[in-house]
């Protein structure tokens, strides 16, 4: 990355900051009063009870979700705006953004649906009739949400590849030589975040991971195949 593009970027960036601080906080005031709701959703797929240990835990911990929420929320318009700000130097059309909107979804959606169930299922598994599990509703927030997160963000995996590529970081040559040290970093990267240790719920997030760097490395061939037409 140039000196010149380097500058732009910081220049988009400052513009974008302000505008997005703006978008997450009026979501996240939105999202308080329904935090309750919010909370009861993020439980219903788990089918579990949260608990609190403090007089002020909850009020911090329906704050937290809010903030959370109003960010989950906020995904297309600050993708949009990134977008406008960002789309002459990365090179990128609308339709980028609208498929990074949906994998952001896609990914979390999967996780909520899925991973968190087969995940927290897996570590209650360990409980007994005198070990019995007491959840503190900040912690399962906390974790729910980083969890989604993750996964909303790891599904980016294609379009962060052409991404590079656009910025001339990297090539198809070299996504296809490095391979095997793709397998490698994804298969460390899913151990990490997943919330087991068993290998069932690391390929949850593995096996698509993979897949998704497959498409990415088909995306950024067919992009260099186009520019050279």
């Amino acid at each position: 990355m140039e000196r010149d593009q380097i500058i732009k970027a910081l220049e988009a960036l400052r513009k974008s900051l302000l505008p997005s601080l703006l978008v997450v906080g009026v979501f996240s005031l939105v999202s308080f009063f329904f935090a309750k709701k919010i909370l009861t959703i993020l439980l219903k797929v788990v089918s579990i009870r949260v608990y609190y240990f403090t007089i002020p835990e909850v009020f911090f911990s329906m704050v937290e979700l809010a903030i959370l929420s109003g960010l989950f929320f906020s995904i297309p318009f600050l993708f949009f705006l990134f977008w406008k700000n960002f789309k002459t130097l990365f090179r990128v059309n609308v339709t980028y953004v609208l498929m990074a909107i949906l994998l952001f979804y896609f990914g979390s959606v999967f996780c909520y649906m899925v991973v968190l169930k087969s995940g927290i299922s897996f570590l209650l598994g360990y409980a007994t009739d005198k070990i019995k599990p007491m959840i503190s509703v900040e912690k399962y927030i906390l974790f729910s949400g980083a969890m989604m997160f993750a996964f909303g963000l790891t599904f980016e995996t294609p379009l962060f590849l052409l991404l590079l590529k656009r910025l001339r970081i990297i090539n198809y040559v070299m996504l296809a030589k490095k391979r095997r040290y793709a397998v490698l970093l994804i298969t460390i990267f899913a151990a990490l975040i997943t919330p087991t240790p068993d290998i069932y719920n690391m390929m949850l997030l593995a096996v698509p991971t993979y897949l998704l760097y497959e498409v990415g490395l088909i995306m950024v061939r067919i992009d260099e195949l186009r520019r050279k037409t």
